[in-house]
Protein backbone atom coordinates (compact mmCIF):
# COMPACT_ATOMS: atom_id res chain seq x y z
CA UNK A 1 0.00 0.00 0.00
CA UNK A 2 3.06 2.40 0.57
CA UNK A 3 3.50 2.17 -2.45
CA UNK A 4 0.50 3.79 -4.01
CA UNK A 5 1.07 6.40 -1.60
CA UNK A 6 4.22 7.53 -3.32
CA UNK A 7 3.01 7.53 -7.17
CA UNK A 8 2.25 11.33 -7.65
CA UNK A 9 -0.25 12.53 -10.47
CA UNK A 10 1.59 14.03 -12.90
CA UNK A 11 0.49 17.69 -14.14
CA UNK A 12 1.76 20.12 -16.49
CA UNK A 13 3.17 20.06 -20.04
CA UNK A 14 1.49 19.30 -22.99
CA UNK A 15 -1.51 16.64 -22.86
CA UNK A 16 -0.03 14.27 -25.72
CA UNK A 17 3.12 14.21 -23.89
CA UNK A 18 1.32 13.77 -20.34
CA UNK A 19 -0.81 10.75 -22.10
CA UNK A 20 1.98 8.73 -23.45
CA UNK A 21 3.76 9.35 -20.31
CA UNK A 22 0.85 8.24 -18.23
CA UNK A 23 1.34 4.63 -18.73
CA UNK A 24 5.34 4.52 -18.61
CA UNK A 25 4.85 6.16 -15.16
CA UNK A 26 2.24 3.63 -14.48
CA UNK A 27 4.45 0.57 -15.43
CA UNK A 28 7.08 1.81 -13.28
CA UNK A 29 4.91 2.10 -10.31
CA UNK A 30 4.04 -1.38 -11.00
CA UNK A 31 7.14 -2.65 -11.14
CA UNK A 32 8.15 -1.11 -7.72
CA UNK A 33 5.08 -2.05 -6.47
CA UNK A 34 5.58 -5.70 -7.56
CA UNK A 35 9.10 -5.83 -6.34
CA UNK A 36 7.95 -4.61 -3.02
CA UNK A 37 5.40 -6.71 -2.51
CA UNK A 38 8.33 -9.78 -3.45
CA UNK A 39 10.21 -8.80 -1.16
CA UNK A 40 7.74 -8.16 1.73
CA UNK A 41 6.68 -11.85 1.08
CA UNK A 42 10.64 -12.87 1.27
CA UNK A 43 11.12 -10.99 4.57
CA UNK A 44 7.57 -12.58 5.60
CA UNK A 45 9.02 -16.21 4.65
CA UNK A 46 11.98 -15.57 6.61
CA UNK A 47 10.97 -13.80 9.63
CA UNK A 48 8.21 -16.52 9.60
CA UNK A 49 11.36 -19.36 9.47
CA UNK A 50 13.38 -17.50 12.07
CA UNK A 51 12.86 -18.89 15.75
CA UNK A 52 10.65 -16.58 18.27
CA UNK A 53 12.69 -14.75 20.71
CA UNK A 54 13.01 -16.81 23.97
CA UNK A 55 13.36 -16.26 27.98
CA UNK A 56 16.08 -17.89 28.67
CA UNK A 57 16.88 -18.73 32.28
CA UNK A 58 20.41 -19.30 33.78
CA UNK A 59 21.77 -19.93 37.17
CA UNK A 60 25.46 -19.47 38.17
CA UNK A 61 26.92 -20.84 41.73
CA UNK A 62 29.98 -19.12 42.90
CA UNK A 63 32.30 -21.57 45.35
CA UNK A 64 35.63 -22.42 45.76
CA UNK A 65 37.18 -25.92 44.74
CA UNK A 66 40.00 -27.93 43.90
CA UNK A 67 40.64 -27.99 40.07
CA UNK A 68 43.02 -29.73 37.87
CA UNK A 69 45.35 -27.90 35.25
CA UNK A 70 47.31 -30.58 34.48
CA UNK A 71 48.23 -34.05 36.16
CA UNK A 72 50.23 -33.32 39.15
CA UNK A 73 49.33 -29.88 39.40
CA UNK A 74 46.14 -29.41 41.64
CA UNK A 75 45.18 -25.95 42.77
CA UNK A 76 42.52 -24.16 44.67
CA UNK A 77 40.35 -21.94 42.87
CA UNK A 78 36.97 -19.94 42.37
CA UNK A 79 34.53 -21.09 40.04
CA UNK A 80 31.51 -20.67 38.23
CA UNK A 81 29.67 -24.50 38.44
CA UNK A 82 32.60 -26.08 39.27
CA UNK A 83 35.06 -25.37 36.76
CA UNK A 84 37.21 -23.09 34.92
CA UNK A 85 36.46 -21.51 32.48
CA UNK A 86 32.82 -21.41 34.13
CA UNK A 87 30.33 -22.98 31.16
CA UNK A 88 29.39 -21.68 28.21
CA UNK A 89 26.21 -19.43 27.98
CA UNK A 90 24.19 -19.96 24.74
CA UNK A 91 21.43 -17.59 23.75
CA UNK A 92 20.23 -16.12 20.45
CA UNK A 93 19.57 -12.53 18.99
CA UNK A 94 16.32 -11.04 20.83
CA UNK A 95 16.42 -14.00 23.62
CA UNK A 96 15.42 -12.02 26.67
CA UNK A 97 18.59 -13.60 29.33
CA UNK A 98 17.93 -14.27 32.87
CA UNK A 99 21.22 -15.45 34.68
CA UNK A 100 20.92 -15.76 38.86
CA UNK A 101 24.17 -15.46 40.52
CA UNK A 102 24.35 -17.46 44.05
CA UNK A 103 27.34 -16.88 45.59
CA UNK A 104 28.74 -18.79 47.39
CA UNK A 105 32.34 -17.23 48.33
CA UNK A 106 33.23 -15.98 51.45
CA UNK A 107 33.64 -12.61 49.65
CA UNK A 108 31.78 -10.14 47.39
CA UNK A 109 31.36 -10.46 44.08
CA UNK A 110 29.83 -9.82 41.07
CA UNK A 111 29.45 -10.33 36.91
CA UNK A 112 30.13 -8.23 33.68
CA UNK A 113 29.31 -9.50 30.66
CA UNK A 114 31.97 -8.28 28.71
CA UNK A 115 30.84 -7.45 24.94
CA UNK A 116 26.92 -6.93 26.06
CA UNK A 117 25.45 -3.40 25.96
CA UNK A 118 22.88 -4.19 28.60
CA UNK A 119 21.28 -1.48 31.38
CA UNK A 120 23.35 0.05 33.92
CA UNK A 121 21.89 -1.82 36.59
CA UNK A 122 23.28 -4.92 35.08
CA UNK A 123 26.76 -4.65 33.88
CA UNK A 124 28.41 -5.52 36.93
CA UNK A 125 31.18 -3.26 37.99
CA UNK A 126 30.60 -2.51 41.66
CA UNK A 127 30.51 0.31 43.32
CA UNK A 128 29.39 1.86 39.80
CA UNK A 129 26.82 0.05 39.07
CA UNK A 130 25.93 -2.17 41.62
CA UNK A 131 26.97 -3.24 45.09
CA UNK A 132 28.90 -6.73 45.52
CA UNK A 133 26.76 -9.68 46.10
CA UNK A 134 27.45 -10.88 49.54
CA UNK A 135 28.52 -13.95 50.66
CA UNK A 136 25.35 -16.41 50.93
CA UNK A 137 23.71 -13.70 48.95
CA UNK A 138 21.60 -14.19 45.55
CA UNK A 139 21.61 -11.67 42.41
CA UNK A 140 19.52 -11.75 39.41
CA UNK A 141 20.90 -10.26 36.09
CA UNK A 142 18.53 -9.72 33.30
CA UNK A 143 18.88 -8.26 29.76
CA UNK A 144 18.30 -8.92 26.17
CA UNK A 145 20.84 -10.42 23.85
CA UNK A 146 21.17 -7.73 21.52
CA UNK A 147 24.71 -8.12 20.57
CA UNK A 148 25.42 -11.28 18.47
CA UNK A 149 28.94 -13.36 18.67
CA UNK A 150 31.41 -13.79 21.18
CA UNK A 151 31.19 -12.35 24.16
CA UNK A 152 32.23 -13.29 27.57
CA UNK A 153 31.20 -13.29 31.23
CA UNK A 154 33.93 -12.30 34.29
CA UNK A 155 33.67 -11.30 38.00
CA UNK A 156 33.72 -7.23 38.32
CA UNK A 157 34.86 -7.71 42.17
CA UNK A 158 38.44 -7.10 43.14
CA UNK A 159 38.43 -8.68 39.19
CA UNK A 160 42.55 -8.61 39.36
CA UNK A 161 42.31 -11.67 41.61
CA UNK A 162 38.95 -12.77 41.04
CA UNK A 163 39.60 -13.30 37.33
CA UNK A 164 43.08 -14.90 38.27
CA UNK A 165 41.10 -17.50 40.33
CA UNK A 166 38.88 -18.81 38.33
CA UNK A 167 35.81 -16.67 37.97
CA UNK A 168 35.42 -16.01 33.78
CA UNK A 169 33.55 -17.99 31.65
CA UNK A 170 32.14 -17.95 27.41
CA UNK A 171 28.96 -15.97 26.17
CA UNK A 172 28.08 -17.38 22.83
CA UNK A 173 25.21 -15.01 21.45
CA UNK A 174 23.77 -16.92 17.55
CA UNK A 175 22.52 -14.73 15.16
CA UNK A 176 19.09 -15.00 14.40
CA UNK A 177 19.23 -15.84 10.93
CA UNK A 178 22.66 -17.00 10.46
CA UNK A 179 24.48 -16.81 7.24
CA UNK A 180 27.38 -19.66 7.94
CA UNK A 181 27.40 -23.30 8.63
CA UNK A 182 30.24 -24.85 10.10
CA UNK A 183 30.54 -28.23 10.36
CA UNK A 184 32.87 -28.02 13.89
CA UNK A 185 32.89 -25.34 16.44
CA UNK A 186 35.79 -24.55 19.34
CA UNK A 187 36.44 -22.17 21.56
CA UNK A 188 39.51 -21.23 23.50
CA UNK A 189 39.89 -18.81 26.46
CA UNK A 190 42.66 -18.17 27.32
CA UNK A 191 44.39 -16.89 30.75
CA UNK A 192 47.35 -17.05 33.13
CA UNK A 193 47.89 -19.03 36.10
CA UNK A 194 49.61 -17.55 39.09
CA UNK A 195 50.71 -20.58 41.54
CA UNK A 196 51.58 -18.23 44.56
CA UNK A 197 47.90 -16.51 44.10
CA UNK A 198 45.57 -18.92 46.42
CA UNK A 199 42.18 -17.90 47.99
CA UNK A 200 43.76 -17.46 51.00
CA UNK A 201 45.81 -14.48 49.82
CA UNK A 202 42.90 -12.81 47.98
CA UNK A 203 41.19 -13.02 51.18
CA UNK A 204 44.48 -11.39 52.56
CA UNK A 205 44.50 -14.43 55.57
CA UNK A 206 47.83 -15.59 54.21
CA UNK A 207 50.80 -13.39 52.84
CA UNK A 208 51.46 -12.59 49.19
CA UNK A 209 54.36 -14.56 48.01
CA UNK A 210 57.69 -13.81 47.72
CA UNK A 211 58.17 -13.39 43.80
CA UNK A 212 54.66 -11.63 43.54
CA UNK A 213 55.70 -9.00 46.60
CA UNK A 214 58.41 -7.99 44.23
CA UNK A 215 56.59 -7.00 41.12
CA UNK A 216 55.42 -3.21 41.12
CA UNK A 217 51.96 -1.87 41.11
CA UNK A 218 50.45 -4.73 42.27
CA UNK A 219 51.13 -7.25 39.18
CA UNK A 220 51.05 -11.26 39.32
CA UNK A 221 53.85 -13.44 38.24
CA UNK A 222 52.39 -16.07 36.20
CA UNK A 223 53.90 -19.68 36.22
CA UNK A 224 51.66 -21.32 33.92
CA UNK A 225 49.67 -20.01 30.61
CA UNK A 226 46.62 -22.05 30.04
CA UNK A 227 43.92 -22.91 27.65
CA UNK A 228 40.03 -23.71 28.56
CA UNK A 229 41.71 -23.76 32.50
CA UNK A 230 44.38 -26.25 31.37
CA UNK A 231 48.04 -26.78 30.43
CA UNK A 232 50.33 -29.01 28.43
CA UNK A 233 48.61 -32.36 27.17
CA UNK A 234 45.74 -31.28 29.33
CA UNK A 235 44.18 -29.13 26.55
CA UNK A 236 41.76 -30.88 24.14
CA UNK A 237 42.53 -30.44 20.20
CA UNK A 238 41.21 -29.16 17.39
CA UNK A 239 39.49 -32.52 15.74
CA UNK A 240 38.12 -31.82 11.60
CA UNK A 241 38.03 -34.29 9.00
CA UNK A 242 39.12 -33.53 5.38
CA UNK A 243 37.39 -30.58 3.78
CA UNK A 244 35.47 -29.53 6.84
CA UNK A 245 34.99 -25.63 7.70
CA UNK A 246 35.59 -24.62 11.30
CA UNK A 247 34.87 -22.01 13.54
CA UNK A 248 38.31 -21.41 16.10
CA UNK A 249 36.63 -18.86 18.37
CA UNK A 250 39.80 -17.18 20.42
CA UNK A 251 38.40 -15.29 24.00
CA UNK A 252 41.17 -13.85 26.31
CA UNK A 253 40.90 -13.64 29.54
CA UNK A 254 43.84 -13.04 31.04
CA UNK A 255 46.04 -10.31 31.53
CA UNK A 256 49.10 -10.76 28.82
CA UNK A 257 48.12 -10.76 24.87
CA UNK A 258 48.92 -14.35 23.02
CA UNK A 259 50.02 -14.74 19.67
CA UNK A 260 48.12 -18.11 18.44
CA UNK A 261 49.41 -19.84 15.84
CA UNK A 262 48.44 -22.69 13.86
CA UNK A 263 50.45 -24.85 11.76
CA UNK A 264 49.77 -26.63 8.35
CA UNK A 265 47.00 -24.16 7.69
CA UNK A 266 45.92 -20.42 7.65
CA UNK A 267 42.61 -19.22 8.63
CA UNK A 268 40.69 -15.90 7.89
CA UNK A 269 39.26 -13.69 10.85
CA UNK A 270 35.48 -13.62 10.15
CA UNK A 271 34.90 -11.66 13.52
CA UNK A 272 36.56 -9.43 15.94
CA UNK A 273 34.49 -9.26 19.32
CA UNK A 274 32.34 -10.82 18.20
CA UNK A 275 31.37 -8.39 15.46
CA UNK A 276 31.37 -10.06 12.05
CA UNK A 277 34.31 -8.45 9.54
CA UNK A 278 33.34 -7.37 6.22
CA UNK A 279 33.90 -10.30 3.48
CA UNK A 280 36.40 -7.70 1.79
CA UNK A 281 37.82 -6.58 5.02
CA UNK A 282 38.63 -10.10 6.32
CA UNK A 283 42.56 -11.10 6.93
CA UNK A 284 43.94 -14.24 6.04
CA UNK A 285 46.40 -15.33 8.81
CA UNK A 286 48.04 -18.24 10.35
CA UNK A 287 49.35 -15.90 13.59
CA UNK A 288 47.22 -13.50 15.52
CA UNK A 289 47.80 -11.39 18.88
CA UNK A 290 44.82 -11.05 20.87
CA UNK A 291 45.38 -8.75 23.89
CA UNK A 292 43.27 -9.10 26.99
CA UNK A 293 39.64 -8.85 27.07
CA UNK A 294 39.40 -9.24 23.13
CA UNK A 295 37.79 -11.49 20.81
CA UNK A 296 38.86 -13.48 17.65
CA UNK A 297 36.83 -15.95 15.37
CA UNK A 298 38.76 -17.93 12.96
CA UNK A 299 37.48 -20.00 10.26
CA UNK A 300 39.81 -23.03 9.57
CA UNK A 301 39.46 -25.51 6.61
CA UNK A 302 40.68 -28.84 6.84
CA UNK A 303 42.50 -28.65 3.28
CA UNK A 304 45.95 -30.53 4.89
CA UNK A 305 45.24 -33.42 6.96
CA UNK A 306 47.73 -34.44 9.40
CA UNK A 307 48.81 -33.71 13.02
CA UNK A 308 49.42 -30.33 13.64
CA UNK A 309 50.64 -28.26 16.66
CA UNK A 310 48.54 -25.02 17.71
CA UNK A 311 49.98 -22.92 19.84
CA UNK A 312 50.79 -19.20 21.32
CA UNK A 313 54.10 -18.46 19.80
CA UNK A 314 55.18 -16.93 22.68
CA UNK A 315 57.25 -19.25 23.25
CA UNK A 316 57.99 -19.52 26.82
CA UNK A 317 54.16 -19.67 27.05
CA UNK A 318 53.81 -22.86 25.00
CA UNK A 319 56.64 -24.12 27.06
CA UNK A 320 54.37 -23.85 30.19
CA UNK A 321 51.33 -24.65 28.69
CA UNK A 322 49.58 -22.88 25.90
CA UNK A 323 49.93 -25.82 23.21
CA UNK A 324 47.47 -28.14 21.67
CA UNK A 325 47.12 -29.62 18.59
CA UNK A 326 45.11 -29.37 15.02
CA UNK A 327 44.36 -33.08 14.62
CA UNK A 328 42.76 -34.94 11.68
CA UNK A 329 40.35 -37.83 11.86
CA UNK A 330 42.60 -41.15 11.98
CA UNK A 331 45.85 -39.31 11.49
CA UNK A 332 48.86 -40.24 12.83
CA UNK A 333 52.46 -38.12 13.19
CA UNK A 334 55.27 -38.23 11.09
CA UNK A 335 57.84 -38.11 14.40
CA UNK A 336 59.46 -40.61 17.17
CA UNK A 337 55.76 -40.87 18.57
CA UNK A 338 54.17 -42.65 15.37
CA UNK A 339 54.21 -46.25 16.37
CA UNK A 340 52.51 -45.31 19.63
CA UNK A 341 49.99 -43.22 18.12
CA UNK A 342 46.63 -44.95 19.11
CA UNK A 343 42.85 -45.13 17.14
CA UNK A 344 41.63 -42.53 19.48
CA UNK A 345 44.54 -40.26 18.88
CA UNK A 346 47.82 -39.85 21.19
CA UNK A 347 50.14 -42.33 22.56
CA UNK A 348 49.75 -44.36 26.03
CA UNK A 349 51.94 -41.72 27.72
CA UNK A 350 50.25 -38.81 26.19
CA UNK A 351 47.21 -40.08 27.50
CA UNK A 352 48.09 -39.53 31.00
CA UNK A 353 45.36 -38.15 33.48
CA UNK A 354 43.13 -38.33 30.65
CA UNK A 355 44.91 -36.26 28.31
CA UNK A 356 43.54 -34.53 25.22
CA UNK A 357 40.29 -36.37 25.59
CA UNK A 358 37.36 -34.11 26.31
CA UNK A 359 35.33 -30.87 24.77
CA UNK A 360 37.55 -28.52 23.64
CA UNK A 361 34.98 -25.54 24.81
CA UNK A 362 33.69 -25.42 28.53
CA UNK A 363 30.21 -27.68 28.09
CA UNK A 364 27.33 -25.08 27.43
CA UNK A 365 25.24 -24.19 30.22
CA UNK A 366 21.52 -25.38 29.84
CA UNK A 367 18.62 -24.03 30.61
CA UNK A 368 16.22 -23.59 32.95
CA UNK A 369 18.50 -25.10 35.47
CA UNK A 370 17.25 -25.39 39.35
CA UNK A 371 18.55 -23.07 41.97
CA UNK A 372 20.49 -24.51 44.29
CA UNK A 373 20.49 -25.22 47.86
CA UNK A 374 22.26 -22.42 49.90
CA UNK A 375 25.55 -23.92 50.41
CA UNK A 376 28.22 -23.65 53.23
CA UNK A 377 31.47 -22.03 51.43
CA UNK A 378 34.35 -24.22 52.28
CA UNK A 379 37.13 -22.92 54.27
CA UNK A 380 39.65 -21.52 52.27
CA UNK A 381 42.95 -23.96 52.55
CA UNK A 382 46.17 -23.41 51.09
CA UNK A 383 47.37 -25.85 48.34
CA UNK A 384 51.01 -27.00 49.56
CA UNK A 385 54.36 -27.29 47.14
CA UNK A 386 54.68 -30.51 45.70
CA UNK A 387 57.79 -32.54 46.84
CA UNK A 388 59.83 -33.28 44.24
CA UNK A 389 60.61 -37.00 43.39
CA UNK A 390 63.18 -38.44 45.03
CA UNK A 391 65.65 -40.42 43.09
CA UNK A 392 65.51 -43.87 44.06
CA UNK A 393 69.30 -44.99 45.10
CA UNK A 394 70.86 -47.84 42.61
CA UNK A 395 71.60 -51.27 44.89
CA UNK A 396 75.02 -52.28 45.62
CA UNK A 397 76.69 -53.21 42.55
CA UNK A 398 73.59 -51.91 40.22
CA UNK A 399 75.24 -49.43 37.23
CA UNK A 400 73.54 -46.39 36.81
CA UNK A 401 73.22 -43.66 34.00
CA UNK A 402 71.81 -40.04 34.46
CA UNK A 403 70.03 -38.23 31.62
CA UNK A 404 69.48 -34.44 32.23
CA UNK A 405 66.67 -32.64 31.53
CA UNK A 406 67.33 -29.49 30.44
CA UNK A 407 63.97 -27.25 29.00
CA UNK A 408 62.74 -28.54 25.99
CA UNK A 409 65.40 -31.82 25.47
CA UNK A 410 66.59 -34.70 27.06
CA UNK A 411 70.92 -34.63 27.63
CA UNK A 412 71.98 -37.30 26.28
CA UNK A 413 68.56 -37.72 24.02
CA UNK A 414 70.26 -41.46 23.23
CA UNK A 415 71.80 -43.87 25.44
CA UNK A 416 72.91 -47.92 25.20
CA UNK A 417 72.91 -49.67 28.55
CA UNK A 418 73.30 -52.90 29.70
CA UNK A 419 70.36 -54.75 31.13
CA UNK A 420 69.46 -53.57 34.92
CA UNK A 421 71.02 -50.09 35.05
CA UNK A 422 68.89 -47.55 36.67
CA UNK A 423 68.34 -44.49 34.49
CA UNK A 424 67.89 -41.47 36.51
CA UNK A 425 66.68 -38.26 35.03
CA UNK A 426 67.83 -35.21 36.50
CA UNK A 427 65.68 -31.75 36.19
CA UNK A 428 68.48 -29.01 35.49
CA UNK A 429 66.21 -26.64 33.73
CA UNK A 430 63.38 -24.09 34.83
CA UNK A 431 60.41 -26.16 33.80
CA UNK A 432 58.38 -28.84 35.44
CA UNK A 433 58.71 -31.92 33.46
CA UNK A 434 57.08 -35.80 33.46
CA UNK A 435 58.72 -38.30 31.63
CA UNK A 436 57.06 -41.35 30.71
CA UNK A 437 57.21 -44.55 28.51
CA UNK A 438 55.58 -44.45 25.20
CA UNK A 439 54.36 -47.82 25.46
CA UNK A 440 53.20 -46.76 29.46
CA UNK A 441 55.15 -48.88 31.12
CA UNK A 442 56.64 -45.98 33.47
CA UNK A 443 56.20 -42.63 34.12
CA UNK A 444 57.66 -40.20 36.66
CA UNK A 445 54.54 -37.99 37.61
CA UNK A 446 56.04 -33.96 37.77
CA UNK A 447 59.53 -33.41 38.60
CA UNK A 448 60.29 -29.80 39.69
CA UNK A 449 63.82 -27.71 38.89
CA UNK A 450 66.38 -29.71 41.25
CA UNK A 451 63.97 -33.06 41.76
CA UNK A 452 64.70 -36.68 39.32
CA UNK A 453 63.69 -39.69 38.88
CA UNK A 454 64.71 -43.14 38.80
CA UNK A 455 64.02 -46.60 36.95
CA UNK A 456 65.52 -49.64 36.71
CA UNK A 457 65.56 -51.21 33.04
CA UNK A 458 65.66 -54.70 32.65
CA UNK A 459 64.05 -56.26 29.21
CA UNK A 460 66.38 -56.51 26.48
CA UNK A 461 64.94 -53.70 23.62
CA UNK A 462 64.40 -50.08 23.00
CA UNK A 463 62.70 -47.74 25.07
CA UNK A 464 61.48 -44.76 23.70
CA UNK A 465 60.19 -42.26 26.50
CA UNK A 466 59.22 -38.40 25.92
CA UNK A 467 58.24 -35.61 28.41
CA UNK A 468 54.34 -35.60 28.73
CA UNK A 469 54.18 -31.80 28.80
CA UNK A 470 57.16 -30.78 26.07
CA UNK A 471 56.72 -33.66 23.46
CA UNK A 472 55.32 -30.87 21.12
CA UNK A 473 58.67 -28.62 21.38
CA UNK A 474 60.53 -32.33 20.59
CA UNK A 475 61.51 -33.60 23.65
CA UNK A 476 61.66 -37.40 22.89
CA UNK A 477 64.51 -40.13 24.35
CA UNK A 478 65.44 -43.51 23.42
CA UNK A 479 67.09 -45.85 25.46
CA UNK A 480 68.86 -49.59 24.19
CA UNK A 481 68.88 -51.73 26.69
CA UNK A 482 71.72 -54.42 25.72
Amino acid sequence: MHQFDTLKPLGGGNPRRRARAVPLALLLGLVVLVAGMAAGRRIGLTRAEAPPAETREFALITEEIDWTIMPGVAVRAWAYNGQVPGPEIRVREGDRVRITLHNRLPVGTSIHWHGMDVPPAMDGPVGLNQAAVGPGDDFVYEFTADNVGSRWYHAHADPKVQIALGLYGPLVVDPREPETAYDREYTYMTNEWDLELTPDVALGTAPIGPRDAHLRGGELGTDLFLLNGRAHESIPPIELAEGERVLIRLMNAGNLPHAIHSHGHSFTIVATDGNPVPEAARLVKDTVLIGPGERYDLELTGDNPGVWMFHCHMEHHADNGMMTLIEYDGAVPTGPVAPYWTAGGKADAMDHGGGHHGPAAPPALADPIATPEPATAPEPTATPAPTPTEPAPPSAGTEETVVTLVDDRFSPAVVEIPAGTVVTFVNRGANWHSVAALDGSWESGRIEPGGAYSVRLDTPGEVRYICQHHVLRGMTGRVTVQ
